[in-house]
């Protein structure tokens, strides 16, 4: 089953009103002091206008194959503060307009950069005003982003960030980040010392009746809710996890112009299993002719939910006119989970002319062009995704290998050069550069690169050695290309193929002597690897203790008892010139007949030229129960034919014990309050402190729970608020916790404890 996890904020126009708007959080050092100038520009816009705990959001995600896909990752802003998060806006959410930016204190001045799309027309401004006014610098906001929208901004008065303003802004910015209760606690503390904002109080109101279950719908007085207020109340009651109601509230917020709404609505529905009513949402999406992103959205639940149609929808999204640059991003997504390349390109040329300045659709069609074997295209797309992006050690890479593919050498080299300039570690580049200096006939140069890429990860990348065997074929007078095959070949273990390739280079350089990679003592070197290479490989062996531990950390286990989870360690060595590059490890435990009764086997690589590698296999989980007695841990390692073996002795004794099994997971449990560990590995002899360390976490946690956790509907607990069964825990409810954590496979995490306790009995602690 896929889980919808969703920290979002929504915000939504009731009846009939002016064309929708929504402005998004201003990025900020301070971000409540950006949550609250953007809520105040909000709010001098008057109504149909979406604020920013909600905006966010707005922006649904697209039903993929393995869960979901949101189109913010792709505009390479993560604080949607840019000229492409605007459009991204609006185009997704299907606004009329859609306004975000970015706040910064500059010496005694508060700057604000407003980036807005109008209908698809692009807005940029720069305000400056005093630092300790910043409702000045909102209301100037306002006025201007009214101008740019045909509306009448209205006057909202100072922000005193010390004050109530201050709380707001926090509260805004804990709804945005999926904290419906602490908002609503937030807000609670500020109206307890004095009077709030009406909008404030209104806000309020919607998180108590949705934490409270109440339905304004019901409520005579409540009167018709304005669009921020349906969005609001949508996501407040997502995330307070009742997907039915948030559900019905997205549909709300679809109906009353917002059609995100919908697509909103759709993706809940699909995710509850109720593919009728996903249907029936996207198609009302997709049937809005001014929002591009419904057919997208469609096309993507199409695909994969194996209907019909979903081709045919990102064909009507190409051929539709005006299609904003919001839902062709979306498309270019929904087309590329959909495997279709051909209208994935299509739709990726068409966004690269209405939104230029967005490398991501430059990028994409790099890779569709590479895909069908067009270094060309490739090499054009990146060209511009370059100029976009000058940093991108990822495109300067690419450019570099498109440039290779045409035969521009020396371009591609730089292109390469800027790559690791930027990022010493981009492995894929050196293997790139080494292929070029390889080809232009300097080896040395080459082994040396090729060396280096390996020092940053001693796994060969498969495709190195691709296209050395391609560039033998290509480039029959660069003599050192089977060279350095063989460097590849020999440095990934397979020593037939690369005995060969030495064994090519030399032919091809005692033949052409005057050839700049012809070196006579390379020649020497290259016989000499060859025939150490197809000799016999001398033995591997396993020499020393085998150790035993709980965990990567934990102590050095001599009597292990039941339940234990070890991992074992030895060291593998050998009297050849070096182990092989890749060695299959195990670990098992043997009863006195030779009967496996646990057993764990792990793949590790081996560094070029090591003669001795001490190695770990985690993990090897005794059975639980075992008896007492003394049974064989056997060890094995093999690699390229070759075989080593060890046994020792352990000892079992005593019952499994769930801190000792904790401790062989390498599962930690953090305190709520410091975030530091609730108890270390060389507490395995102390359960009973540890048990009671941590029924005091929960008892110190109880007022907490009873404030954030609902009521538990079942299990042991059933009837009792979060506080009243955090209070009523005793050691035992402690270790079944602990028991169902390690049944559910938990390892090498780490958690804070009353977290998941509480998870556990919402669960009705099974």
């Amino acid at each position: 089953m896929r889980y919808l996890v969703l920290t979002i904020v929504l915000t939504l126009i009731g009846a009939a009103a002016a064309a929708p708007l929504a402005v998004h959080p201003f990025q900020s050092q301070d971000p409540a002091l950006g949550m609250i100038v953007a809520d105040r520009v909000a709010e001098a816009l008057g109504e149909g206008v979406i604020g920013p705990a909600a905006t966010p959001a707005l922006v649904a995600p697209l039903i993929a194959p393995n869960g979901f896909v949101s189109p913010t990752v792709f505009i390479d802003d993560p604080g949607l503060s840019g000229r492409n998060a605007a459009w991204l806006l609006r185009g997704v959410i299907g606004v009329d307009g859609a306004v975000t930016g970015s706040l910064r204190a500059e010496g005694d001045a508060l700057v604000l950069r407003l980036e807005a799309d109008v209908r698809g027309q692009e807005r940029r401004a720069r305000l400056s005003g005093d630092r300790d006014d910043p409702g000045a610098l909102a209301q100037r906001a306002a006025v201007l982003v009214a101008a740019w929208t045909g509306r009448t901004a209205t006057a909202t008065g100072p922000i005193d960030m010390s004050g109530a303003d201050g709380a707001v802004g926090r509260a805004l910015g804990l709804i945005a980040a999926g904290l419906p209760r602490d908002a609503l606690t937030t807000l609670d503390q500020a109206a307890a010392e004095g009077p709030l904002p009406a909008r404030a109080e209104a806000q309020q109101q919607v998180l108590r009746d949705a934490v409270e279950g109440a339905d304004p719908a019901t409520d005579p007085a409540s009167g018709p809710a304005d669009l921020d207020t349906l969005a609001l109340r949508a996501v407040v009651v997502l995330n307070l996890g009742d997907l039915a109601g948030a559900g019905a509230a997205f549909n709300a917020l679809g109906a009353a112009g917002v059609p995100a709404g919908d697509v909103w609505d759709g993706v809940i529905a699909h995710n509850e299993g109720a593919e009728a009513e996903a249907t029936a949402a996207f198609d009302r999406a997709a049937a809005n002719p001014d929002f591009a992103a419904g057919l997208a959205a469609r096309a993507a639940y199409r695909h994969t939910t194996d209907g019909p149609g979903a081709g045919s929808d990102l064909d009507a999204l190409a051929a539709r006119p005006g299609a904003s640059a919001g839902g062709l991003l979306v498309g270019v997504v929904a087309a590329n989970l959909a495997g279709e390349a051909e209208r994935e390109d299509a739709l990726a040329a068409q966004l690269g002319r209405v939104a230029p300045f967005l490398a991501f659709s430059f990028e994409r069609r790099s890779f569709l062009a590479f895909d069908r074997d067009d270094a060309l295209g490739a090499a054009t797309a990146l060209a511009v995704a370059i100029e976009l992006e000058r940093e991108s050690d990822l495109y300067w890479t690419n450019y570099g290998w498109a440039l290779y593919l045409l035969g521009f050498m020396e371009r591609s080299e730089a292109a390469s050069l800027r790559a690791l300039e930027l990022d010493p570690g981009q492995v894929i580049a050196r293997y790139n550069l080494g292929l070029v200096e390889v080809v232009t006939d300097r080896l040395d140069d080459a082994l040396a690169t090729y060396r280096e890429a390996l020092r940053f990860d001693p796994r060969v990348e498969p495709e190195a050695i691709v296209d050395l065997v391609d560039a033998e074929e290509l480039y029959p007078d660069a003599i050192g290309v089977p060279f350095a095959l063989g460097e590849l070949e020999e440095a990934r273990g397979e020593r037939e193929a690369a005995a060969a390739a030495f064994e090519r280079y030399a032919a091809l350089a005692t033949a052409r002597e005057a050839h700049p990679a012809a070196d006579p003592v390379r020649v020497r070197e290259a016989n000499e690897r060859a025939a150490a290479l197809r000799a016999p490989l001398p033995p591997i062996s396993i020499e020393g203790a085998i150790d035993a531990r709980l965990g990567r950390r934990g102590p050095v286990v001599e009597t292990a008892q039941p339940g234990d989870p070890l991992v074992v360690g030895f060291e593998v060595s050998t009297m050849g010139d070096a182990l092989p590059r890749v060695l299959e490890l195990s670990a098992s435990l043997e009863d006195s007949d030779g009967v496996v009764l646990a057993s764990a086997e792990r793949e590790v690589d081996v560094p070029m030229g090591a003669i001795g590698f001490v190695v770990e296999v985690a993990r090897l989980e005794l059975p639980d129960p075992l008896m007492a007695g003394r049974y064989t841990l056997v060890v094995r390692a093999t690699g390229d034919g070759l075989e080593a073996e060890a046994v020792r002795g352990l000892d079992v004794d005593g019952t499994a014990e769930v801190v000792r099994r904790l401790v062989g997971r390498d599962v930690t449990l953090l305190a709520l309050e410091t975030e530091q560990a609730l108890f270390a590995p060389r507490d395995v002899a102390q359960a009973g402190v540890v048990l009671a360390r941590l029924l005091a976490e929960l008892q110190v946690a109880a007022p907490i729970a009873e404030d954030v956790l609902p009521s538990i509907d079942a299990g042991r607990f059933a009837g009792s608020s979060g506080g009243e069964a955090f209070a009523a825990s005793d050691e035992a409810d402690v270790v079944d916790f602990l028991r169902f954590v390690l049944g559910e496979g938990a390892a090498d995490t780490s958690f804070t404890f009353v977290d998941g306790y509480a998870e556990w009995l919402l669960q009705g602690a099974p």
